[in-house]
């Protein structure tokens, strides 16, 4: 796999790859609405910096130089930008359904609406209950 097609992913929110003694710090910049699932993140492995871009959060996420460790670090930031962009994307998506919803509350009767029935059809849901947020330890 080339350093290309292993970054490019990260390049939107990567800012900086450090070495430091024998560790490597990767540093990204994430909206503050973002979320840190910690199945996806150690808590004693990110550091939370000071952020000049307004409404961004600056986290340093930090990884011994070791293939395995680099991979899983890698795949865990990867996971958290889809985790976000997902939950980014259902907001999009509930407020579009609001919305209709919303137009056929003032197009319908009291009576009618009282029938409404909402199905989903062929697909069972699967409520996620682990999706914590992670405290980071913030940088003086």
């Amino acid at each position: 796999m080339s350093f290309y097609s292993e970054f490019s992913s990260l390049l939107p929110y990567l800012q900086s790859v450090r070495k430091l003694k024998n560790y490597l710090s990767f540093d990204v910049l994430f909206p503050k609405t973002w979320k840190l699932p910690k199945k996806f993140v150690q808590e004693d492995k990110v550091m939370e910096q000071q952020s000049t871009t307004e409404n961004q959060r600056m986290l340093s996420f930090v990884t011994e130089i070791e293939e395995t460790e680099i991979d899983k670090l890698t795949k865990n930031i990867h996971s958290i930008i889809s985790y976000n962009l997902e939950i980014e994307e259902k907001e999009k998506l509930l407020e579009s359904k609001f919305e209709e919803l919303k137009g056929i509350f003032e197009k319908n009767t009291l009576q009618n609406l009282k029938n409404l029935k909402f199905e989903i059809k062929n697909q069972k849901i699967k409520l996620q209950g682990d999706e914590q947020n992670v405290e980071t330890t913030k940088l003086v």
